[in-house]
């Protein structure tokens, strides 16, 4: 299939790559397929891009923005998607990347968990106030650009 995206181009991606979100993603609950992007240029940072609309987000793994980040997510959660062992788990959660970018932030509140042994996804909200929707990394991602 060949998907032509603004931000990427043309990109030809297989079936075998789009991950199905059953009930979308919050504020885009109408698209339920999506692709993972990483791109040399923009690491440490993906890009979960939609396959049904021209729509990317920047998503980044938590733990390389905070190396204690340990949700306490439920295990019906896990079963929902299938998940048969951690190696099976892909957690990546939204960046926001301002003009001003040292205020750069990423929403621990929201991971987004993905089966990528079944590309099944869904994003879930962590209760209990642990975790900040609004949590700068700018020097923590400027550390992690240099190292790669």
């Amino acid at each position: 299939m060949l998907l032509n995206t603004k931000r990427f181009g043309d990109i030809e991606i297989s079936d075998d790559r789009i991950i199905t979100f059953k009930e979308g993603i919050p504020g885009f609950e109408h698209l339920r397929s999506f692709i993972v992007i990483l791109l040399d240029q923009t690491k440490p940072f993906f890009w979960l891009q939609s396959v049904e609309e021209d729509i990317s987000l920047p998503v980044i793994s938590p733990f390389d923005v905070n190396a204690d980040y340990s949700p306490m997510i439920d295990d019906s959660i896990f079963d929902e998607l299938g998940i048969e062992k951690e190696d099976d788990l892909l957690v990546l959660n939204v960046a926001i990347i301002p003009d001003d970018m040292t205020k750069m932030t990423v929403n621990l509140v929201a991971p987004i968990l993905i089966n990528v042994a079944k590309n099944l996804g869904k994003q879930i909200i962590i209760e209990g106030g642990e975790y900040q929707m609004r949590y700068l990394v700018y020097d923590t991602v400027m550390k992690l650009i240099k190292e790669v």
